[in-house]
């Protein structure tokens, strides 16, 4: 049985109907969201969070779970995070002999039209099974409005420039909210605050930083380097901005060598790329390749390990030097 996202969102119990839940797509936030609510929903339940991998491994763990009650109480609900053809045919087995008490619910990567796992749910009327699609401009400005709704002074400018900053993104959408929240105690929105934390909160400064670093620009970053104050207790979120455009790169450079096309590559992105955002998303893109993006990403990790471990030194520093790093790798031959 196929169902709406949004349906379930605004009324989570209607998985009481279904002996197992799939999500499938590549909307994690929205995933993450409707695991948060089914959390709450069943807030009695002992909670058991398996991985598709240990299933593929262990031929009873996943019987072990599901034909027996839980210790702590009389039900429990069962995460199964990714799934895999190869363990299609236990999971339809146990609807059969599963504890009537126990909810199951599924949460995987995108599913092929030709997959028998999709089209085993997708024909079961027991089953539910809810694509989790990108979010659109329309769908995050309702989600703002939603969770929103009893702050006063939110208008369409400030939905939109919240918007524009999360680049689609609902996971980075909703950290956002929660600073607002936090910021707002009271409830009162102000403008030339909110812009003021959202422009913290992306950091325009270091954004440029980035950009130029990633896009091979060796005079511009010595100049920005120079002309820009790095916080050291800000140190997390520059490598969280870091490590995304990464990952976005990657995700496009796999979309190139799928087409070798520039433009529909970029085009293909999910969430796609803020049209203010394309041309300098574009030049990083001639200079990466995965090879290259592979030894950025370790060098994320390995500065992020120190920011962790090496309290004695400056943080700031250590993200100047990632930045000067990774520029000298985006100059480099393929």
């Amino acid at each position: 049985m196929i169902l709406k996202s949004y349906i379930i969102e605004n009324n989570i119990s209607l998985v009481d109907k279904y002996e197992i839940c799939l999500f499938y797509g590549e909307n994690i936030g929205l995933k993450d969201d409707i695991k948060n609510q089914i959390r709450k929903h069943y807030l009695k339940h002992e909670v058991i969070n398996l991985y598709g991998e240990d299933i593929l491994k262990n031929n009873k763990l996943l019987e072990n779970e599901t034909y027996n009650s839980s210790l702590f109480n009389n039900s429990k609900v069962i995460f199964i995070n990714e799934i895999y053809e190869k363990i299609k045919d236990r999971i339809f087995d146990i609807l059969e002999n599963k504890e009537k008490s126990i909810k199951i619910f599924i949460f995987s990567k995108n599913l092929e039209k030709k997959s028998s796992i999709r089209s085993g749910f997708e024909k079961n009327s027991k089953l539910a099974i809810i694509p989790c699609y990108q979010d659109t401009e329309r769908t995050l400005s309702e989600y703002i409005k939603k969770h929103l709704r009893d702050y006063k002074g939110l208008n369409q400018e400030m939905i939109n420039f919240l918007i524009l900053n999360c680049g689609l993104d609902r996971k980075i959408l909703r950290n956002e909210i929660e600073k607002i929240k936090v910021l707002f105690l009271d409830k009162t929105i102000v403008t030339d605050k909110l812009f003021n934390l959202l422009n913290y909160a992306y950091n325009t400064d270091f954004g440029k930083l980035r950009d130029t670093s990633l896009s091979a620009n060796k005079i511009g970053l010595n100049k920005g380097l120079g002309n820009t104050t790095l916080q050291g207790e800000d140190a997390y979120f520059y490598i969280s901005s870091i490590s995304l455009r990464i990952e976005k790169l990657k995700e496009a450079c796999i979309q190139f060598d799928k087409n070798k096309n520039i433009d529909l590559a970029i085009e293909n992105l999910k969430p796609k790329i803020f049209w203010k955002d394309k041309p300098i998303f574009q030049m990083q893109l001639k200079k990466w390749n995965l090879k290259k993006l592979e030894i950025a990403s370790k060098a994320i990790h390995n500065t992020e390990l120190m920011i962790k471990t090496k309290s004695e030194l400056s943080k700031s520093v250590l993200i100047k030097n990632l930045l000067i790093s990774l520029c000298c790798q985006a100059s480099s031959s393929p």
